[in-house]
């Protein structure tokens, strides 16, 4: 009688160490999907403060106050100079090849997808204020970057994780 209760404990304790064991691998997998998270969503800042150097000069030169009175300090880009900057910046900052596909020397651990880049978009102050593509209201001059990063999430499979972050004129002045 004692032997059959000793196999349920012993199985029970096996049990309970192989799900504190698959909790630790979940728990570890889940730190690093963060970190990856974290370190795109700087890289895409990075690219957005590149856009904010394509002013618009024609546009700023047509304003009359200055840029002291933060109700007048808005600033006009150059969309497509912007757009270019920034998706340039993109593939530097993740270190991408022409094709948006992870190079060797990337921190992006799935080097065989490439990162989609669903929408860049540049919102100057004569569109404001507007709602961006995800329902944010935007008020200020902003970009707007969208992308989808590749990943490999150990016993899910392969995913596309979604990374949107929103870079304005307040990141400067």
């Amino acid at each position: 009688m004692n032997m059959g209760k000793s196999w349920i404990y012993i199985a029970m304790a096996t049990i309970i160490i192989l799900m504190m064991f698959l909790l630790t691998i979940f728990f570890i997998e889940i730190n690093s999907i963060i970190a990856l998270g974290n370190r795109v969503e700087n890289s895409l800042i990075g690219a957005g403060w590149a856009g904010f150097g394509e002013l618009d000069l024609e546009r700023l030169s047509e304003r009359i106050e200055g840029i002291d009175d933060a109700a007048t300090r808005e600033i006009y880009l150059d969309k497509v100079r912007a757009e270019r900057i920034v998706r340039e910046y993109i593939r530097e900052n993740l270190k991408l090849d022409e094709d948006y596909i992870p190079k060797e020397d990337s921190y992006i651990t799935n080097k065989s997808n490439p990162v989609i880049i669903d929408e860049i978009r540049v919102f100057n102050p004569d569109e404001l204020p507007v709602a961006a593509s995800n329902g944010t209201l935007i008020t200020r001059t902003t970009i707007q970057i969208t992308a989808q990063i590749p990943m490999d999430i150990k016993g899910v499979g392969f995913l596309y994780a979604k990374k949107t972050v929103f870079v304005d004129i307040d990141s400067f002045i």
